[in-house]
């Protein structure tokens, strides 16, 4: 069986996606718990797209560590998966996508670069907001290609700076630049909208896309899993839920 977690970064996509690929189970974004579930399920191979920050306890890296150690093949990009991805390569994690690239190599450190609201999976997982690594690289391509100036370019990257992740969209960044001239704001937006940069998207399809190729093969660890109290505790609890 194979399982991603995925909700914002395909968006309303994600339905059609599943469709198309029956032989991947969909799950919605990653919580604590829920990658040590997918092992429990039967999983021999798990993609982490999207996760949860904050309010929702987010996935452990003991947990991965634990699936890896049972043989099971985990990819991660995007989102909370190339973060993960990250942290865990050493242990045999494989990380996908210029995202992951970033955080692995230093460019990127904060969490807070990925991070988005969304609706619910009944309203399809709608992005609500612009995480920093889709905004940044359509901002410096407006400037890059000579669609708005020096002077444009740095107002709109520290407008979105300036706003929390959970506010961020294009509309309220260019917004808070104030432009002198109503017209040229509505311009810029429309430029914006037409040429916006998805890097989530992007670096989402790889990770559907190696989960759709990959075989299964048993992997020598150098390492050994040491199951925590914690741990125990986390695997008696998705136990306890599973028999609800």
């Amino acid at each position: 069986m194979k399982v991603i977690f995925a909700g914002p970064s395909f968006g309303a996509d994600i339905r059609t996606l599943g469709a198309k690929n029956p032989s991947i189970h969909f799950r919605g974004p990653a919580a604590r718990g829920d990658i040590l579930q997918a092992v429990e399920d039967g999983a021999h191979a798990i993609g982490i797209v999207d996760g949860y920050f904050g309010e929702v306890p987010s996935v452990w890296h003991k947990e991965i560590l634990y699936a890896l150690q049972h043989n099971v093949v985990v990819v991660g990009g995007a989102s909370m998966g190339a973060l993960r991805a990250a942290e865990c390569a050493a242990f045999g994690m494989v990380g996908l996508g210029s995202i992951y690239e970033d955080y692995a190599q230093g460019r990127l450190i904060d969490d807070e670069a990925v991070a988005l609201v969304h609706a619910p999976e009944e309203l399809g997982w709608l992005p609500l907001s612009i995480p920093w690594v889709d905004f940044q690289p359509t901002i410096d391509d407006l400037y890059r290609t000579g669609a708005v100036s020096l002077a444009e370019h740095k107002m709109l990257l520290l407008a979105g700076r300036f706003l929390h992740f959970s506010e961020r969209t294009y509309p309220k960044v260019i917004e808070g630049c104030a432009f002198s001239e109503d017209g040229r704001a509505k311009e810029i937006l429309r430029i914006v909208r037409s040429r916006k940069i998805e890097r989530k998207r992007q670096d989402a399809e790889l990770v559907l896309q190696y989960l759709q190729d990959v075989e299964f093969a048993a992997q020598e660890r150098d390492w050994g899993f040491a199951a925590t109290s914690h741990f125990e505790h986390l695997r008696a609890e998705v136990t306890r839920l599973s028999r609800l």
